[in-house]
This record gives C-alpha cells, sequence and structure tokens, in this order.
C-alpha cells in the first residue's frame, strides 16, 4: 500500500501505480455514487421549498446536477492521478513533464454540461404542452443541434481517447529501470496477500488504513465488473424472459441499471472483517448499505416507466410520460424522499463508525 497518494517525489513500479490508480479511481466512484445518491432528494426538497413550478425546477436541478457530478469526476480522476503518474516516469527514468496528456484527459469532459443541457432543454420541450416551442423554432432544429453535437462530441473523444489510451499503456506497462536513477533508489513494493485474502476474506481482522485502501481499490473495479456482468449477462437472460412474458414489464430495464446501483455491496467482506475488528456486530453491516434501498427502489420505478413505455404507441408517450414520470410532490413522493434521506443518514453513521481508529492506536 502506497501511503503517499499525492507525492511527485521518489519513484512508483507497476503494481503500485495500478493500485495507486484503483483507489483513487474507487474515491471519485464513492464520492460520485454518495452526490448521485444525495442528489435526487435535495433537488425535490429544493424544488418544493423555492420554486412555484416545481416539476419544471426539479428537473432542471436534477439533470443539471448530474452533469455538474460526471463532469467533475471525470475531469478529477486524471487531475489526482497526475503525481502518482510522474513517479512512475520517473521509475521509467523520465520526467514529469511527460504526464502533461493527463491534462488533456481533464478538457475533454468539459463538454457534457453542454450535452445535459441539449438533453434538458429537450425535456423542458416535453413538458411544455402548448403548441410552441420554447427554445426551438421547431423539433427539426432541435434534433439537428443535438445530433451535430453529440457527434461531433463523440468522435473528438473517440481520437482523443485513442491516443490516450496508447499513453496509458505505456505508461501502465513499460518496465521501470532495474537500478538506482536520478529520481531515487529502486522502490520496494509491500507484499500483500492473495486476492481473496486481501479483497473478499470475511473473517479476520484489518486496520483502518488497509481497509480503506482496499475498498477504495474494490469499489473501483466492481464499478466497472458489476454494470458490464448485468448487462452482458443479465438482462440479455431477462430479455429472453421477457420475450416469453415470465416477467413483469420493466423487468428487463431493471436488469440493465440495477449493477450501476448495487454495484458498492462488493465490498461487503471488507465491511464484515472491519466490524470484527472494531468489537461490532456483523447486523451493523446493513446501517452501512443502508442508502442501497431507496435507490434500489429507484431503479425498479424506473425500470417500471420505461417498460411502460415500451408498451405505448406514440400518440400515447406525452401523456404517459408527463402522468408518471414529470410530475412530482404527490404524497407517495414525499414518503420516499423522507425514507431517502434516514437511508442517507443511517449510511453516513455507519460509514463515519467503520472509519474510527483502531483499538490499537
Amino acid at each position: 500500500m502506497n501511503d503517499a497518494l499525492f507525492s511527485l517525489r521518489g519513484r512508483l513500479t507497476r503494481r503500485d501505480y495500478a493500485l495507486t490508480i484503483g483507489a483513487l479511481s474507487g474515491g471519485i466512484s464513492l464520492l460520485s455514487f454518495a452526490a448521485l445518491s444525495a442528489l435526487l432528494p435535495l433537488s425535490y426538497v429544493m424544488a418544493m421549498m423555492f420554486f412555484r413550478e416545481t416539476a419544471a425546477a426539479f428537473w432542471i436541478l436534477f439533470v443539471m446536477g448530474i452533469a455538474l457530478i460526471l463532469t467533475a469526476a471525470a475531469v478529477l480522476v486524471p487531475l489526482l492521478a497526475i503525481p502518482a503518474t510522474v513517479r512512475r516516469l520517473h521509475d521509467m527514468g523520465h520526467g514529469g513533464w511527460l504526464a502533461c496528456p493527463l491534462l488533456l484527459m481533464s478538457i475533454l469532459p468539459l463538454g457534457l454540461p453542454m450535452l445535459f443541457l441539449f438533453f434538458l432543454a429537450a425535456l423542458l420541450e416535453g413538458m411544455n404542452r402548448s403548441s410552441e416551442m420554447i427554445f426551438f423554432d421547431s423539433p427539426e432544429q432541435l434534433g439537428l443541434m443535438l445530433g451535430g453535437f453529440v457527434i461531433g462530441y463523440f468522435i473528438l473523444c473517440f481520437f482523443a481517447l485513442l491516443l490516450l489510451s496508447a499513453y496509458g499503456a505505456w505508461v501502465f506497462l513499460k518496465k521501470g529501470m532495474p537500478v538506482a536513477n536520478r529520481f531515487g533508489d529502486v522502490p520496494a513494493e509491500e507484499e500483500i496477500p492473495s486476492v481473496h485474502a486481501a479483497f473478499f476474506a470475511a473473517t479476520g481482522q484489518i486496520d483502518r488504513a488497509h481497509f480503506i485502501f482496499r475498498a477504495l481499490i474494490v469499489l473501483a473495479a466492481a464499478g466497472i465488473i458489476v454494470p458490464t456482468a448485468g448487462q452482458t449477462v443479465l438482462y440479455p437472460l431477462v430479455t429472453i424472459l421477457d420475450a416469453l412474458h415470465l416477467v413483469p414489464a420493466g423487468a428487463d430495464f431493471f436488469a440493465l441499471f440495477i449493477g450501476g446501483t448495487v454495484y458498492p455491496l462488493a465490498t461487503l467482506p471488507l465491511v464484515l472483517r472491519r466490524l470484527h475488528t472494531l468489537g461490532r456486530a456483523k447486523w451493523e453491516v446493513g446501517i452501512v448499505y443502508a442508502a442501497l434501498l431507496p435507490n434500489v427502489i429507484a431503479t425498479a420505478h424506473t425500470a417500471h416507466i420505461f417498460g411502460r413505455l415500451a408498451l405505448l404507441g406514440g400518440d400515447d408517450l406525452g401523456d404517459i410520460i408527463i402522468d408518471e414520470i414529470l410530475i412530482i410532490g404527490t404524497e407517495g413522493d414525499t414518503a420516499f424522499i423522507a425514507l431517502w434521506l434516514l437511508c442517507a443518514a443511517l449510511s453516513l453513521i455507519g460509514t463515519v463508525r467503520l472509519l474510527r481508529a483502531d483499538k490499537s492506536a
């Protein structure tokens, strides 16, 4: 485990570089998940308290909040990786200035807010019940501008990511110098146990520093593997069952979305070990993961709506979208937001308790 995540001095081996990038990515993933989970109830509360047109205000706050969170995450990952990349370059015998491509990688996501603005404009046009459009002269103009921007932006991202992928492969795979160089001695690697013992064993003890570092690495990996497994394995299976009418409407969309909702559960073995280390009961794991409950409920409800939309004809889509998606403020909505805030508070308390200092400290 590397204790100096943001140091620009010294050298870093390939293995420790990969672990450091994994921990940084896991941290950003966790913060993004928490921010996105808090965004919906906060947008709801602000829309109900401070705006007369609650539905429009909610969707503006919610969509732009998503855009800002995703943009911040995409910008922060390469920026936070610069110190570790500088030390990896040092290990190869190169100067830290070769980490400059990461600055380019942090600029690309700045186009995401514009993409979400177009989406928000399209959403507000859909909420408009009058025959006149709000932001555009015609639906064709909206489609042309949105389509043109999306195509241009993704072409730019494709070629930039192609070059950055080659750069990343070079940084990750090139061996370091086997002797001391002007940046320091050959870095020593901490001996770590097997993958199962380090990340997936639910018994034994684990100190706070190793718990944090390993949990972040698991979150980074699970944030990719679990949603991908849901989309490539679970989704096709449920789609077949849906075609045979063996599952309720929207089950295929639920299978598509659920991986991105429950992937933090991959840290369960580490959380159980940490609870054991602190002398706490295993049932407290429910407090740590309480915030996942409203996320799963929201995912199921969203999947149900998409399932209904898929069964409707074009003439019926407008009414169902307004009735099911765009109208907020019902008693059910308020109760659900209260549940969401309660579960979020429980998870925050549970997480803070996990991060208490070790007894021997």
